[in-house]
């Protein structure tokens, strides 16, 4: 072989390795494959899974580890539901946690549709199903799951915090107040306690646990930026949360220490409500809700939904 010739064979394979590297390289985007399903919020578990709920089918879509694309799972005939919001993955207790939403069903069928529904994380069986205490006045939007087993959601219309405790049946009415009227975004910290913000008022909370698992005294939170509708939230350890603000158009970390929350911008992008951490990377959801609320956008084609990786900041 003559050294052309060599150095032709060369530059072939390198390329044949760049291509090869650029094929294997995890996706920067993770697309629901189904027109229109709105879907308001994500979760994925430690296998890199990752989950969405849809606002206007009810119905659940995977993506396996590796995939970029998130399939149909399961379907509103198995979940029950018509309308999701919240998706929480636990893996500790293999379970797919979903906030059901009456969404405008006649009150005969609120109390059923109102509710946090549970699914096996890897089959997708239905598990149980635990009504809203409210029903139809109460909306089911976001779910977290403490380190003891007890799963607290935010009730969105009642403005209360509800509990499940482990081993129990139902739900119960952990904490009432009007401070928490547009309750959504909730997460278990570092020092077990419960934060919370509220979409309607832009504002943040904690909510201290006390010994006995009762609610203790309510602590709003000073943010270092000026919050506009907040909305999904998730805890990446200790006193690190994701937050996503899709009014405000951006994904920040917030660290919250004392009674001050300091929020670093991540990612900028309208239209941003929710946020997971999977496959060594951030995943923000744009659920497009413009193109359901705005008359002017109603009839318009919002094209696919998406969630898209970014990195986390190094500490």
């Amino acid at each position: 072989m003559t050294v052309s010739a060599k150095r032709m064979a060369l530059a072939l394979s390198a390329l044949g390795l760049m291509a090869s590297s650029a094929m294997a390289a995890p996706a920067a985007l993770v697309t629901v494959d189904d027109t229109r399903p709105f879907p308001e919020s994500l979760t994925s578990d430690k296998a890199g899974d990752i989950f969405f709920g849809s606002m206007t089918k009810g119905t659940i879509y995977r993506s396996r580890s590796g995939s970029a694309t998130a399939v149909p799972w399961i379907s509103s005939a198995i979940s029950g539901m018509n309308a999701v919001l919240g998706v929480y993955a636990d893996d500790k207790s293999n379970t797919l946690y979903a906030c059901s939403i009456a969404g405008g069903a006649p009150p005969e069928k609120a109390a059923t549709l109102s509710a946090l529904r549970a699914f096996d994380l890897k089959t997708g069986d239905p598990k149980a199903a635990y009504p809203m205490v409210g029903a139809g006045k109460a909306l089911c939007n976001d779910v977290a799951v403490a380190k003891d087993g007890s799963l607290y959601v935010a009730d969105t219309i009642g403005g209360t915090i509800q509990r499940l405790k482990k081993g129990s049946t139902a739900l119960e009415v952990w904490i009432k107040d009007p401070r928490l009227a547009g309750a959504d975004g909730i997460a278990e910290g570092g020092d077990g306690a419960i934060y919370v913000n509220t979409f309607t008022t832009s504002r943040f909370f904690k909510v201290p646990v006390g010994k006995d698992g009762a609610a203790g005294e309510i602590v709003e939170l000073k943010p270092s930026l000026p919050l506009d509708h907040p909305d999904g939230l998730r805890s990446i350890g200790g006193m690190k949360f994701l937050q996503a603000e899709g009014n405000a158009g951006r994904i920040t970390e917030v660290t919250i220490s004392g009674d001050q929350a300091t929020l670093k911008p991540l990612k900028s992008e309208l239209g941003l409500t929710s946020v997971t951490v999977a496959r060594g990377k951030a995943w923000a959801l744009n659920s497009k809700l413009a193109y359901r609320n705005d008359p002017k956008l109603k009839d318009q084609d919002p094209g696919a939904f998406a969630a898209e990786a970014f990195d986390l900041p190094k500490h």
